[in-house]
């Protein structure tokens, strides 16, 4: 019985209900939901057999094996992956990294690096730091709160529409990957088809947990179905490659 590490979010959503819809809830797998960098470092640890892991872990863990297919990704803005402040860009002087995001703070500082061009002092924060986005500060927000936060900042850098201006590409920001060895390859193939008819019932989804992620309905199928690109194709292999290489280069703060 495969364990399977995965994040809680809307986004994530799909591939827990065609997980369950293929294997029953109370079936052949057994569903572990929690915060990103923990969905690493359960598969890192060996609790998890697979997990949708934040591609900013992928430097610094064990060689993996990716499944082909899905990813959670964006072609321009994703709508849930922000830096948020109450002045532009060009007033900051510091950030508050997200303290479950490895991936999104990566991201973060490769476009203040390499897109904005500006040196600026990085936070590592131990609790939510909101309140603290003002003046000079901003703060990098990501998942299901940066959607319910959003109005209340006057500037909002979606992250990932900021890297396809800079590099043309869409945007990966979690993969599933596996330890070699652990799963067969009949299973990987059970396990890729419940997340893709996962995938294809993502307005079904919207409908039944817009309401408890806090979301309208119309806006939760709009942000899973045009916001959120599930499909891990060339373009966005091609794009992982480049953030990886980027990453190691700005060498960054990894989030607690």
């Amino acid at each position: 019985m495969p364990d399977i590490a995965l994040v809680s979010y809307i986004n994530t959503r799909p591939f827990v209900d065609g997980l369950e819809a293929t294997y029953g809830k109370d079936g052949d797998i057994r569903l572990h939901l929690l915060p990103p960098s923990d969905c690493a470092r359960a598969l890192f640890d060996g609790q998890a057999d697979l997990a949708l892991i934040p591609v900013g872990s992928i430097p610094t863990g064990p060689t993996l094996a990716l499944l082909p297919t899905w990813c959670i990704g964006a072609d321009g803005p994703v709508d849930s992956v922000f830096l948020f402040s109450q002045k532009p860009i060009e007033e900051i002087d510091q950030v508050w990294l997200d303290r479950h995001s490895r991936s999104s703070n990566g991201l973060a500082q490769i476009l203040m690096r390499y897109h904005w061009k500006k040196e600026v002092r990085w936070l590592e924060p131990v609790k939510k730091h909101f309140d603290q986005i003002q003046e000079h500060t901003a703060g990098v927000v990501i998942g299901d709160e940066a959607i319910r936060i959003r109005d209340q900042f006057a500037y909002q850098y979606d992250l990932a529409e900021v890297w396809r201006d800079m590099t043309g590409l869409p945007f990966v920001f979690a993969v599933w990957a596996y330890n070699p060895g652990t799963i067969n390859q009949s299973e990987i193939q059970r396990i890729e088809e419940a997340l893709g008819n996962g995938v294809l019932q993502a307005e079904t989804t919207a409908e039944n947990w817009a309401g408890h992620f806090g979301m309208g309905i119309e806006a939760a199928k709009a942000y899973l179905t045009e916001s959120i690109d599930y499909q891990f194709d060339a373009r966005k292999h091609q794009a992982l490659e480049l953030y990886v290489r980027l990453l190691e280069e700005v060498k960054c703060v990894p989030s607690p």
